[in-house]
């Protein structure tokens, strides 16, 4: 009898394992094996963002491996522009001084399946916002943590958002 017992809670241990497999693809259609990101575009004034925002985005699809990043006959293209980046005051000290910056940073994404000729994500909008100290963080150094997540907003739309 106890071998039994044993028999069948292997057997729903195993059927539970796999009914529960994972697919570290996320919601990608079948068969886009390969991504180009394009240099993005920029209508804002802020000096070498979308070239920042390109290598981001490119190092995090390196590092996530559902696609490898091509630069000759991709399956898929990303492509994005740069449409708002502001830094206002947040907050003020008693005289007056700024005590913490907010940054916004905002980007248009297009994401096609180029097998198909067709958008996975069309002119699609990424907003990220951050608030930093100027006495903590230089603005270069604020400006790359907002990159960097806006670029992970942007790698997790484009492999499991759609």
């Amino acid at each position: 009898m106890g071998i039994l017992v044993s028999k069948n809670l292997v057997c729903i241990v195993l059927a539970a394992f796999m009914g529960c497999a994972y697919s570290f693809r996320g919601s990608l259609p079948p068969g886009l094996e390969t991504v180009e990101v394009s240099q993005f575009r920029s209508s804002v004034t802020e000096y070498g963002l979308e070239t920042e925002l390109t290598s981001i985005v490119t190092e995090a699809m390196v590092t996530d491996g559902r696609l490898s990043v091509v630069s000759a006959n991709p399956d898929t293209r990303v492509s994005g522009r740069v449409t708002a980046f502001t830094r206002n005051a947040e907050e003020y000290t008693g005289g007056e001084q700024v005590q913490r910056y907010r940054l916004d940073l905002r980007v248009e994404i297009t994401m096609e399946d180029l097998r198909n000729e067709d958008f996975l994500i069309r002119n699609e909008t990424v907003a990220e916002w951050i608030l930093y100290d100027p006495a903590a963080e230089t603005l270069a150094q604020a400006r790359e943590r907002l990159v960097r997540e806006v670029a992970g907003e942007i790698v997790q739309k484009c492999l499991s958002g759609w």
